[in-house]
């Protein structure tokens, strides 16, 4: 293997939001630095896809004001003149008829406590159960880390959990509440209500989730010098102690640093090949993982929902999207089924059925399904999380499934991913 030189070359495997994050940090650092990817398109799991002509996401994804990495990232990469892509919206969680939670603009804890209290659906003796609980996560100091969500809320009233507290679970974890991680729950309750009261906002993306990130990082690590390679899949690692080689179909090159960001399913048989890589390989490789199905439904381009984004009851879908209303694709619903296993062939067809209960949208003009197999791992009690920093001192990992405080979420892969170009850079 040739030895690199001593001018710092990193190479960064995966050109997924978390890569994107790791390569851009980098490049800006002045550091030279190569993107590979598998795939045609980055983004990885939250990328732009055609369908007949028309430019859709791979699934759905609504961030948080408390993801400030992320929204720091996008924001940076925002030319001046350009409209935002993000619309930014007070937390409303709206189930109709049977459900309504709208937070007003308080200083947090407050904005979660007046909504519940004024949550339409509820009584009081399950708005004060949901404010006490509430109140009780972001002040317990006790680690929930061995509980699952539902041990976590056993002593709700069951129109709470059925209402709020499970179906958050499922669209933030995108996890069963039985084997959800209470301790990760937690950290997401209190990033939106223990911070600022913007935190709580819901930003629904307003283009594509490729251009929302890694197209514009893509673009910035090129005009700094970098290179991204589209199509090229790494499929052997190699690492001695001064180098660190990677092998595609079109041959291999050296590399002074890697930073593998790929999807936490494929990161074992890279992993697998650095014995000081061998135990993170074994840790990742006994994850379990969750299906994400998203449905697009084109109706008539005068429909629209009553607002961008409505909960669903009854049925497999949790969620459905107007994307007319966020991306301009006038009549065209989205709707959502997380922790999707076991959904049944005509399940975008019963989603339908669930809106169907709240507004008639009329005659479909067609339909497109979308199903990530594996669009998140589980998001389980204990589970092992490896850090940004592995045994090998040129090897570094990027992901949502590194060690942090979110399950697999936009935030997460982004924070990964500076964490590890920093870490990174402080070798240099």
């Amino acid at each position: 293997m040739k030895v690199v030189s001593n001018t710092p070359r990193v190479a960064v495997v995966g050109g997924g939001w978390a890569g994107c994050a790791a390569a851009l940090t980098l490049a800006e650092a002045g550091v030279a630095v190569t993107l590979y990817e598998a795939g045609r398109t980055l983004g990885g799991r939250a990328r732009a896809v055609e369908l007949d002509g028309l430019l859709l996401d791979n699934g759905q994804h609504i961030l948080l004001g408390a993801y400030e990495q992320t929204l720091q990232l996008i924001d940076r990469l925002r030319p001046a003149a350009a409209s935002d892509g993000l619309w930014r919206l007070p937390l409303t969680l709206e189930q109709p008829p049977d459900f309504r939670l709208a937070c007003p603009r308080l200083p947090a804890p407050l904005n979660l406590l007046a909504g519940l209290l004024g949550a339409h659906g509820l009584g009081w003796g399950d708005k004060l159960a949901a404010a006490r609980w509430a109140r009780a996560q972001l002040n317990d100091a006790a680690s929930p880390d061995h509980l699952s969500v539902s041990q976590l809320t056993r002593n709700q009233p069951d129109k709470l959990n059925r209402l709020l507290w499970h179906p958050l679970c499922v669209s933030a974890l995108n996890t069963p509440p039985e084997i959800a991680s209470a301790q990760v729950f937690r950290d997401v309750i209190r990033a939106a209500f223990g911070g600022r009261s913007n935190h709580s906002d819901l930003l629904l993306p307003r283009r594509d989730l490729t251009a929302l990130f890694p197209a514009p990082a893509a673009a910035r690590l090129v005009e700094l010098g970098g290179e991204t390679r589209l199509a090229s899949r790494v499929a052997t690692l190699d690492a001695t102690a001064d180098v660190v080689a990677l092998g595609t179909r079109d041959g291999s090159a050296a590399y002074s640093h890697v930073i593998l960001a790929v999807a936490p399913q494929h990161l074992p048989a890279l992993a697998a090949q650095v014995p000081a890589l061998e135990a993170v390989a074994r840790t990742v490789a006994n994850y379990d993982y969750q299906p994400i199905a998203t449905g697009y439904v084109q109706y008539d381009d005068r429909f629209r929902l009553p607002r961008p984004l409505l909960a669903l009851a009854g049925g497999p879908a949790q969620f459905v999207f107007d994307r007319g209303q966020s991306h301009g694709q006038t009549g065209l619903l989205a709707f959502v089924a997380s922790a999707a296993a076991n959904l049944p062939a005509d399940w975008l067809e019963q989603a339908e059925t669930q809106l169907q209960r709240v507004v008639q949208p009329g005659a479909a003009r067609w339909r497109k399904r979308i199903v990530e197999k594996q669009a998140t791992y589980a998001c389980t009690p204990g589970m092992r999380r490896p850090a940004t920093r592995t045994a090998h001192p040129r090897i570094f990992l990027a992901g949502d499934y590194t060690a942090g405080p979110y399950p697999a979420t936009l935030e997460s892969a982004t924070r990964s991913g500076v964490q590890s170009a920093r870490a990174l850079l402080e070798q240099l």
